[in-house]
């Protein structure tokens, strides 16, 4: 009998045939490689004080100047931050606060309140808040609520009790209604028909159907003038970049009694907005209830995602599509509020470093233009129209039909289209920023896909994995097919990277077809240049960083967990598995073999499972022989398996397990040819 090392390379090799992967790990679960071996990840804890509503989109941690510790989280239906241990509902108000008398109506036993306010431009699923009501119906609305649409000028709220009696224009004169900005969807939604998209969602396309607006009346209903408009009655438009009356822009509208040049926003009642001053855009939106017209082959409707900053000691949020808003930590229980004059659709945003320019991409520039580039003066981020006392400016890229992503590394900015890749670097007045192609056909697959790593820049793209440390690179990966047939086309958006610095390993969480959250993860180790990958339910990724001493991951649900913490799936086991191909003793592959013992190399806390499959030919049947239990204690096990073909598997799923492969021994024999 002859003794042999199993000394099996790092990482996980997927994209062969289990033969031809041979002596090489092929497959795993919640493993990690390092220095060339495998190990159980390290297990996680939750958060049992809070957690967030909605699935989350993009999270940052920061402390400010008096040492209060803020953790940012925004998902697709809230803008909400931990501050010092207490939750905070900072989502952005859409309108301002407005006065309603006597809105609600109640049905005997039942929860359902019917909500007069005309004009109202909420959507299904949108959120809105009352206060100073009186009882009616015997409940009284107050706080915050999810309102069902009926039509233009009502909808309904669920409260938490029912009614004692069915009622009419309750809840006294002076009623104070507010709606926190629309709700949007994580699934991206392509293609014609009913049901596309959300309510005062605006296509991709390259066909958008916009004019210019010339005036706006005070009254009601509010007529808008645009000189030969393509609208027609029940199409929903969006208003944006009016001066003078403000309370329009960004709100969704519908068509109503159009003619040549003029058209009424149904149930608007302007008498009340301040007077219009000049400009504006009318852009018609294809969502919900807005069947698609034959030139909209090419509906694209992204989810609802957030990019999220710092400016000092304040954050930074832009809505994908949407606006941007700043919360001030000075005022920590006020909302976030719009940036002023910053553009009122953008992409996403950042703050460079270190010039400190805020920089919204896919920004408005009259019109929504998903390739254009505008930025704030240096220092004052609610300066945006460039003079030459300052250097506010923008810059419209020219490859490409869109902008994804954007990264700050360490002395530049990376701007990723869905075509090219540019780099945006502070050169001073009078430009401000200079811009230069890096690459092509690299577009990363969302805008949460890219990561920098000390001036090194990651990125996942459609088909494969990118590097650029100066010019771009394929980054060879031997788990790419594992991933990418994997991957689900439709939410590929959701897909959002970050660093586990502790074990030099990028993390990428991305959703698959049977899942619509993201459900998977791939993991590269920059040190070592090795690949594993596994399931978790994971939206958002963020290193440990500031206060933060351990990453975190917040689930689909809300729920966030500190990694690397203990051994366990918060308080239950924490499965997990890997899997060699199939290699011959001895490698010609010609002679069956016997195998009789198993001496272990492993670092073991609590038990660990080996498993062999053995089988004389490729296509023949595996014959099993384990699982064979192991601890610290384990000398050797024995056993008798005869075959060509050997195949191992380690794994553990019991209460606190943690271990460490190392490099066993087998025993074998030659054992003849048949």
């Amino acid at each position: 009998m002859t003794l042999v090392k199993l000394d099996i390379p790092g990482g996980i090799v997927s994209d062969r045939s289990e033969y031809s992967t041979g002596p090489r790990w092929k497959t795993c679960e919640k493993v990690r490689f390092q220095q060339g071996q495998p190990e159980k990840i390290g297990g996680w804890v939750e958060e049992a004080n809070w957690s967030f509503t909605g699935q989350p989109s993009d999270v940052c941690v920061w402390q400010t100047i008096d040492g209060s510790s803020v953790l940012a989280v925004g998902t697709d239906t809230k803008l909400q931050l931990v501050y010092n241990d207490e939750l905070l509902d900072i989502t952005p108000l859409r309108t301002g606060a407005s006065s309603l008398n006597a809105p609600f109506a109640t049905a005997n036993e039942s929860a359902t309140v019917t909500v007069t306010h005309a004009g109202h431009g909420s959507s299904s699923g949108d959120y809105v808040v009352f206060a100073g009501a009186t009882a009616g119906g015997g409940i009284t609305v107050a706080g915050e609520y999810i309102l069902t649409v009926v039509n233009a000028n009502t909808y309904t709220i669920q409260h938490s009790s029912n009614a004692t009696s069915t009622t009419s224009s309750q809840g006294g004169s002076s009623v104070t209604v507010s709606y926190l900005i629309p709700t949007g969807s994580f699934t991206s939604s392509q293609g014609l028909g009913w049901g596309a998209g959300t309510w005062g969602s605006a296509r991709s396309g390259a066909i958008k159907v916009t004019d210019t607006i010339t005036g706006i009346t005070r009254a009601n209903p509010a007529v808008v003038t645009a000189g030969s408009h393509p609208f027609a009655d029940g199409d929903l438009v969006q208003i944006t970049a009016v001066a003078g009356m403000v309370q329009v822009n960004g709100v969704t509208f519908t068509v109503a009694n159009k003619t040549t040049n003029t058209f009424e926003l149904a149930g608007i009642n302007s008498s009340a907005y301040t007077t219009y001053g000049s400009a504006g855009t009318a852009t018609q939106q294809f969502g919900w209830n807005s069947a698609a017209n034959s030139d909209q082959s090419d509906v694209s409707l992204e989810p609802s995602l957030w990019s999220l900053s710092l400016w000092g000691e304040d954050l930074i949020a832009t809505q994908r599509n949407g606006g941007t808003y700043t919360w001030d930590a000075s005022t920590p229980t006020v909302r976030a509020t719009a940036v002023t004059n910053a553009p009122t659709i953008s992409k996403l945003s950042l703050v460079s470093s270190p010039s400190r320019h805020l920089i919204c991409f896919g920004a408005e520039a009259g019109t929504a233009d998903p390739l254009n580039i505008r930025w704030s003066d240096q220092e004052v981020n609610t300066t945006w129209a460039a003079a030459l006392s300052n250097t506010a400016g923008s810059q419209r890229l020219q490859q490409g039909t869109k902008i994804i992503a954007a990264v700050q590394t360490r002395d530049q900015i990376l701007i990723f289209t869905d075509d090219s890749l540019h780099a945006m670097q502070f050169i001073g007045p009078p430009f401000t920023f200079g811009f230069r192609i890096m690459g092509t056909n690299c577009a990363p697959v969302s805008q949460h896909s890219v990561v920098d790593q000390n001036g090194v820049v990651y990125w996942m793209g459609n088909n494969h994995f990118y590097v650029y440390d100066g010019t771009v690179k394929i980054l060879p990966s031997p788990v790419r097919d594992h991933v990418f047939n994997s991957i689900d086309s439709d939410l590929d958006l959701l897909t959002y990277s970050g660093l586990n610095r502790r074990f030099t390993e990028i993390w990428w969480v991305y959703a698959t077809v049977e899942n619509q959250p993201p459900d998977k993860y791939v993991i590269y180790n920059w040190k070592t240049t090795e690949w594993y990958f596994g399931s978790l339910d994971r939206s958002v990724w963020l290193d440990e960083i500031s206060w933060l001493t351990e990453p975190i991951g917040i689930s689909s649900s809300g729920k966030l967990y500190y990694h690397e913490t203990g051994n366990n799936d918060n308080v239950v086991p924490l499965p997990c598995s890997v899997e060699t191909g199939v290699f011959e003793i001895p490698n010609s592959g010609e002679d069956l073999f016997l195998v009789d013992k198993l001496i272990p190399d492993a670092s073991i806390t609590g038990s660990l499972q080996v498993t062999f499959f053995v089988r004389k030919y490729p296509s023949a049947p595996e014959v099993v022989k384990g699982p064979f239990t192991l601890t610290s204690s384990t000398e050797k096990t024995s056993f008798r398996v005869r075959g060509r073909q050997l195949r191992l598997k380690i794994s553990s799923s019991d209460l606190s397990d943690q271990w460490k492969w190392g490099t066993p021994r087998i025993r074998y024999r030659r054992s003849g040819k048949r």
